[in-house]
């Protein structure tokens, strides 16, 4: 019986601190995964300055990286041009994945599905990462809305053409409109349903926050990865204040 081809596309920029952890975690997970699927892994690279580049290529998993131009959703979209796929998952190279992750997001396909993601935690338990993501991921759903984050998703690779892709004109925007284009409106064009796989979860570094809220980027993860809730919200009070 033949497999059912998976593309796993990863975009990557300067992330030489923490690319071979993540691709470690996909590995696992790929060996864990069931039989009848089969995967090739892409990492879509905008040019990083250190050694990214060599370490994924260097990689026994990943069969193709590509150079392509800086922007969140362009990466993304050229992981959709190249892939092979029927299903192409979205990863993050500042995410962790655990062994049943690829499993868990796979499992809800069936007729008439075009997406499945899973939560997203944060790294550190009881901080302001983790709060917002669980407020996004488990209370937009109440209200029939579905914040499907990019770095824990997979989407059936014709639907995503069929629905007309990701608008590109929002990358090299407001970090928050690119969110919105990538987690909120892209999702509502596909044809098929939305499924969200509770058990598949991933762990990911708060740096989107700390760009989102124009605090300064720390190497190998952020301040606010170990603060609480309160603490964070005092820092960008003096921050604001400072500017």
């Amino acid at each position: 019986m033949s497999s059912t081809l998976v593309t796993v596309a990863l975009p990557s920029l300067n992330e030489q601190r923490r690319i071979g952890a993540c691709l470690d975690s996909l590995a696992a997970s790929i060996e864990a995964a069931p039989d009848e699927y089969a995967f090739e892994v892409l990492v879509l690279d905008s040019y990083s300055e250190d050694d990214t580049v060599e370490i994924a290529r260097d990689h026994p998993i990943v069969d193709c990286v590509d150079l392509v131009e800086r922007g969140i959703l362009r990466a993304r979209h050229r992981g959709f041009e190249l892939a092979h796929g029927e299903v192409c998952v979205a990863v993050d190279a500042d995410s962790l994945y655990p062994p049943s992750f690829l499993r868990e997001l796979l499992a809800p396909f069936e007729p008439g599905v075009s997406l499945t993601y899973g939560p997203v935690e944060g790294e550190k338990q009881a901080n302001i990462d983790a709060s917002i993501r669980l407020a996004l991921q488990y209370g937009l759903p109440l209200v029939g809305l579905d914040w499907v984050s990019g770095s824990n998703r997979a989407i059936r690779t014709d639907d995503y053409f069929e629905a007309g892709g990701y608008r590109l004109a929002a990358d090299g925007n407001a970090l928050f409109r690119v969110m919105i284009e990538e987690q909120l409106l892209f999702p509502r064009r596909l044809r098929g349903r939305v499924v969200f796989a509770r058990e598949a979860v991933s762990s990911q570094s708060a740096r989107t926050l700390e760009q989102l809220f124009f605090l300064e980027e720390k190497e190998g993860g952020v301040e606010w990865n170990v603060i609480s809730p309160y603490e964070s919200f005092c820092r960008y009070r003096e921050k604001l204040r400072r500017d």
